[in-house]
């Protein structure tokens, strides 16, 4: 087992004080109910508290097939599909898997190996590249899925088989192994379809374009899309054979871009998007090789946002002809991400963002690499391994775990039937056991889901976990950890509350708890936490705390710095507001929040009501404000207009990074006394 880890303090860390105040309700009483979600090393990205978990020691047991598996479902021969996902479309609290097949067919098991209702789907066009899921048609129940058919069209189901309206569309040649990808590109709630084929095209939730699509450029590979310039839009990436383009999401480029024959030639690796100098904004990553060169020979190549070179990038990779997507992820536990890459030799590397190669690298495998790599902890010890598979013809090929240190994973690795292709492997929790379960299906159809027994599946510890990254084949690297996280414990209970994450498409936040510092740590939300106030009413003061925070598309952040109470919070005094009451309080018709802002903290201010739950009602101030003395009335209506309900209320006061957390205010019928 690795050493234990320790906590690092980073000077520049921000400092915050709460303020909380409790006023009982009409009974002279307190009650306060616990909320909870899902999703542990607890690793924040470089400036902040770098707060790793310690290693949990678990008996390591090999990989076995689950009960059912593996199941074939056949392939066109010489057209290999690619890509396993992992998603619950029903919303039972299981994994579906779904795989789509060269044969033209669909389709979608539970963990046991049995059909959900109204599959497969047969008949199709060649579908060869990973499925996307998410939600399409937010009035139907469940998730939908979208596939491509690489000659001619694109279909989206609805989860029991139905199709939603207005799809299947024809695409015209999508051409080998490009994924949809699925985004709300113009946040208004609904997802948008991204596709790329020789032109790259975005199409509206109904099948219509959407405006300012397409453009042509020549895509051979997979778009990725993610607010690269963190201005609150999002911008879509392509590459062509040669070149590297950048659009605004009307299809207009961004500045710097595109770079033209910037590349000897390109292949079927996706660009990845992600923060590798932890400046806020997204570098670029993108895979090519020496067309004409003798020797011929990989790269990678890193531009920043407008579109300048990477420091000491691109990079020399294993080589020739890559098709592996350079994913990225943490390897050593030093909080900066590591890239991977090689193809078509048996070597994969990874490098530092420096470009230093990371000690024990390459490793190599039996036969040639085309399968890009998913990054998680494989095996338990709170580090993340790493696992691709070979292209060793017939039933001699394995797919690997690799350590951090470039050592083998005990145990591994695990024989397979066919060789890989282009692919890329999933893992996850399928039967809700807790155990991890890794998906991967070979370039014959065989679709395999095997189980890790006891090795405990921790979300926050998949860096990558399935191809494209996530659900939604985004190519984006996130979420990031949340920030700021605070707790303050009166009446027998604990409150936390931490910084909205500010990426578009968070769904909610995990809570983790532990009763030592360092972990390890257990969920204790049953459902997500859909704000970033929390109540655990059950929490004490020699209780520590991370938060995690959940993407649409199911990608888990690492965790945040860990909190406690018994350590406390240091006041800082240019941190903290003044002069915050609400009267008259308890309260049935409306209430009057005082606060003041001095002048040392002027600038944006939020004032936001949440129910015991930690849901935000409604908003009362969410703008920039000078210094002065301030009074807002709630008038006990919700951000929809409509009347909330008699009870215990909370108002939090933040701006900027600074807080006077929090408040209680109590809404009683009319006419009651206290």
């Amino acid at each position: 087992m690795k050493s234990n880890r320790i906590f690092l303090q980073n000077a520049s860390a921000l400092l915050s004080v709460m303020l909380l105040v409790f006023i009982l309700d009409a009974h002279g009483s307190v009650s306060l109910d616990a909320h909870s979600p899902r999703c542990g090393i607890c690793s924040s990205y470089p400036d902040n508290l770098l707060c790793l978990e310690s290693p949990v020691s678990s008996p390591l047991t090999a990989p076995v097939p689950m009960p059912n598996w593996p199941i074939s479902i056949g392939w066109s021969t010489n057209f290999p599909g690619s890509g396993v996902c992992l998603a619950d479309i029903t919303g039972d609290g299981f994994l579906e898997i779904i795989a789509g097949s060269s044969n033209g067919s669909v389709h979608i098991w539970d963990y046991q190996g049995n059909y959900l209702s109204g599959w497969p789907k047969t008949g199709l066009g060649k579908i060869r590249a990973k499925v996307a899921v998410g939600d399409i048609d937010p009035d139907y129940p469940g998730l939908e899925i979208v596939a491509v058919a690489e000659t001619s069209t694109m279909y989206i189901w609805h989860n029991d088989g139905t199709p939603v309206t207005g799809w299947p569309q024809a695409t015209g040649s999508v051409g080998h192994l490009r994924a949809p990808v699925i985004f709300d590109v113009d946040d208004d709630g609904d997802l948008e379809i991204i596709l790329g084929k020789g032109e790259v095209c975005i199409y509206n939730h109904d099948g219509t374009i959407y405006p300012g699509w397409p453009q042509s450029i020549g895509s051979v590979a997979t778009p990725s899309v993610a607010d690269v310039d963190n201005d609150g839009v999002v911008e879509i990436c392509a590459v062509s054979y040669t070149s590297i383009y950048l659009w605004d999401k009307d299809g207009n480029p961004e500045p710097g871009w595109p770079l033209i024959d910037a590349a000897g030639a390109t292949s079927y690796a996706q660009p990845v998007l992600a923060d590798l100098d932890d400046d806020g904004d997204l570098e670029i990553l993108h895979a090519y090789y020496d067309q004409w060169g003798v020797p011929s020979q990989n790269h990678v190549a890193i531009y920043h946002h407008d579109g300048t070179y990477f420091d000491n990038w691109p990079q020399i990779y294993p080589g020739p002809h890559t098709y592996i997507t350079p994913v990225v992820g943490d390897i050593d536990n030093d909080g900066d991400l590591e890239i991977f890459g090689g193809g078509h030799t048996f070597d994969l590397m990874a490098k530092h963002h420096t470009g230093v190669n990371v000690a024990g690298w390459p490793v190599s495998a039996l036969s040639a690499l085309e399968c890009s790599p998913i990054v998680f902890d494989v095996d338990g010890d709170g580090y993340r391994e790493v696992l691709f598979a070979e292209n060793w013809p017939g039933a001699n090929g394995f797919l690997y775990a690799f350590n951090g240190d470039g050592s083998a994973v005990e145990d591994w690795p695990v024989s397979i039937s066919a060789p890989s292709y282009v692919n890329s492997a999933a893992a996850g929790d399928v039967d809700g056991d807790g155990d991890i379960e890794i998906a991967f299906m070979t370039g014959n159809g065989t679709v395999n889901l095997w189980t890790v027994e006891d090795v405990p599946y921790r979300a926050y510890l998949t860096e990558w976990g399935t191809y494209f990254h996530d659900n939604w084949n985004t190519g984006w690297m996130h979420p990031l950890a949340p920030l700021n996280l605070i707790v303050y414990n009166s009446g027998g209970s604990n409150y936390l509350t931490w910084n909205a994450n500010t990426e578009l498409d968070i769904a909610g936040y995990n809570i983790y708890r532990s009763d030592v510092s360092g972990g390890p740590y257990t969920k204790i939300n049953s459902t997500m936490a859909a704000d970033t106030l929390y109540t655990d009413a059950s929490g004490t003061t020699d209780h520590y705390y991370c938060i995690s925070a959940v993407i649409m598309a199911c990608t888990e952040s690492r965790l945040s710095v860990e909190a406690s109470v018994q350590t406390g919070i240091t006041p800082d005094n240019n941190c903290r507001l003044f002069n915050t009451s609400a009267s008259p309080n308890p309260f049935s018709a409306n209430t009057t929040i005082s606060f003041s802002v001095p002048l040392e903290l002027a600038g944006n201010t939020e004032l936001s009501i949440y129910d015991l739950r930690g849901l935000r009602v409604k908003t009362l101030i969410n703008e920039t404000l000078p210094a002065g003395e301030y009074s807002v009335v709630w008038d006990t209506t919700d951000d929809s207009g409509g009347n909330t309900t008699p009870g215990i209320y909370f108002y939090q006061i933040r701006v900027g990074n600074c807080y006077a957390e929090i408040k209680k205010i109590t809404l009683r019928h009319s006419g009651s006394s206290l």
